[in-house]
């Protein structure tokens, strides 16, 4: 539902608001689009990390609650995957909808990406899987079903690595595009 939800987050913007025919009201604002671009990244990113912060502390309370507590370091390490790992599907987003003009296309396009990579990733480079490394997959103990003490770190800034150069070339894009 996470990575349902901040592919969502990252449809939308300018190249959305040319081709329904809304987008002079925009570039008519004293400000460069590289800078709308990035209020409206650094707004998705916020709104998709607490999409992970938010259900993860109820899960960690009601377990208290019912007197089955959750560790606070296997939440913060599953927090820190999903949001740490997974806004390469938010930044892959808005890469498309920089690039995709239309109100379904975009959308359909970048959920089509996340599932065909989930199955690419998953037959042919399986320790790359972005997907098995948002769900925990990596770092599970087979034997406890916690999470272990040594996260894939290296897995972890590779996917921010990826997610911030998508978000590059989303700018470029959008500085580059007539409109």
């Amino acid at each position: 539902m996470w990575v349902l939800s901040v592919v969502l987050l990252g449809m939308g913007g300018i190249v959305r608001e040319k081709a329904v025919g809304t987008s002079s009201l925009t570039l008519a604002l004293p400000v460069s689009r590289a800078h709308l671009l990035g209020v409206r990244v650094g707004m998705g990113v916020l709104q998709a990390s607490a999409l992970g912060v938010v259900p993860w502390v109820a899960v960690f309370f009601l377990s208290s609650l019912a007197k089955r507590p959750i560790l606070i370091n296997q939440v913060f390490s599953y927090v820190l995957l999903l949001v740490g790992g997974g806004l390469v599907y938010f930044a892959m987003a808005v890469l498309v909808s920089s690039l995709v003009a239309g109100e379904y296309t975009a959308p359909a396009l970048a959920f089509g990406v996340v599932l065909l990579g989930a199955i690419v990733f998953d037959s042919w480079l399986r320790q790359f899987n972005v997907w098995r490394l948002v769900t925990g997959d990596f770092s599970i103990d087979r034997s406890t079903y916690l999470l272990s003490a040594h996260l894939p770190w290296t897995g972890i800034l590779a996917s921010l690595s990826v997610a911030v150069l998508m978000l590059a070339v989303s700018i470029i894009v959008v500085q580059e595009r007539e409109f």
